[in-house]
């Protein structure tokens, strides 16, 4: 059976599912984790055209398509410029006008590169970006770096990431005050803060004017985001849209270290060799009724763009793709665990035995 996925890796983690319990039978599944050398062979077909639906972050009035094309990506990955920048031109040509740019984050360093890339539409695209001073410049010379390499007067999204190093995004950070004053100088449209967990954002929210919040959201990790775990957190997007604040979403796979097992897994679980997890999981978090400005997701190679971009396109979740997603959170449940690195075993949080209501 042919793999699509072309993460970067050296190593092998394998292991084998036992499914009793989850609805599955006596069948084992193979659950593993593969990793080859980056290729950008194209294996999945190209999507037929259709009409990306768009949202508005927050109240700011920056319209934007609800996929983001992120630059999250394996190192092996950056040093092929000219196959990025065609699956850039072709996303923007698909409707694509939202692109999320990494730099010392990730440190795959692509500001300079993706100005280069985004230059034939610069005034027709949406930007976002961290704000994160790196080789001793100051705040003030990284904003100026940023609007330069990008050749913008300025930045429509820029965060701050409260896990970056020496907590240079928390709440007593001094590139707060900066960042805000940037945007009312006009060199950024939207300030907005990236978490990972729901009582971090209770630091930011009364302290300072947020316009969006980035955190994770998907089929598996998702009952405190919506309310629906037993300490009953508020709902995290009703409480930020009451207060204008825009809501987008990360880690629509369930993350970099379970996306490709959960695909592995989805090939064995359903006969069609397509696309069917890829879409099933953008399409829950589209239908979830948390109603998104956007959706965040990296993306590297034709085939990762092909295989989430129908999604958008036709937005329904079908009852196959609902219960191939049941079965997947089960299985997820046992051994998500034993997959995640200890950085991101904290999503499993989210994940309280229970799926969305909307899985039935």
């Amino acid at each position: 059976m042919k793999r699509r996925d072309f993460l970067v890796r050296s190593t092998m983690v394998a292991m084998a599912l036992g499914t009793t319990g989850c609805g599955l039978g006596a069948k084992r599944y193979n659950f593993k984790e593969e990793y080859t050398s980056f290729t950008h062979k194209v294996e999945a077909p190209k999507p037929k055209s259709g009409t990306m639906p768009m949202g508005e972050v927050g109240t700011t009035g920056i319209k934007v398509s609800k996929l983001c094309f992120g630059s999250h990506m394996p190192l092996d990955a950056v040093k092929y410029e000219d196959e990025r920048r065609k699956i850039i031109h072709e996303a923007y040509d698909y409707g694509v006008n939202f692109f999320d740019v990494y730099d010392i984050g990730q440190k795959v360093f692509q500001f300079e590169p993706m100005g280069r890339h985004l230059a034939p539409m610069i005034n027709d695209v949406v930007i976002s970006i961290i704000h994160w001073p790196y080789d001793g410049r100051t705040s003030e010379e990284e904003m100026e770096r940023d609007l330069r390499l990008f050749k913008r007067d300025y930045i429509d999204l820029v965060r701050l990431h409260i896990n970056q190093p020496n907590n240079i995004g928390g709440p007593d950070s001094p590139l707060w005050d900066k960042v805000l004053r940037y945007k009312e100088k006009g060199y950024i449209r939207a300030v907005g803060l990236a978490i990972h967990d729901i009582e971090q954002l209770d630091s930011y929210i009364d302290r300072y004017p947020l316009d969006y919040v980035l955190f994770p959201y998907n089929f598996h990790h998702n009952i405190g985001w919506t309310g629906e775990r037993p300490d009953d957190y508020d709902p995290l997007p009703a409480r930020l849209r009451k207060r204008g604040i825009g809501v987008l979403t990360m880690k629509p796979f369930a993350g970099d270290n379970l996306a490709t097992p959960f695909k592995n897994v989805a090939r064995q679980l359903v006969s069609d060799e397509g696309q069917i997890f890829n879409q099933a999981a953008l399409r829950y978090v589209i239908n979830s009724g948390i109603d998104a400005d956007a959706i965040f997701t990296g993306m590297y190679t034709f085939n990762h763009f092909y295989e989430n971009l129908p999604a958008f396109f036709d937005i329904t979740i079908t009852d196959e793709e609902r219960k191939l997603l049941k079965k997947l959170s089960k299985i997820a449940d046992k051994h998500a665990d034993a997959l995640l690195p200890p950085h991101y075993k904290f999503l499993n949080k989210w994940a309280t035995g229970k799926t969305h209501t909307m899985l039935g």
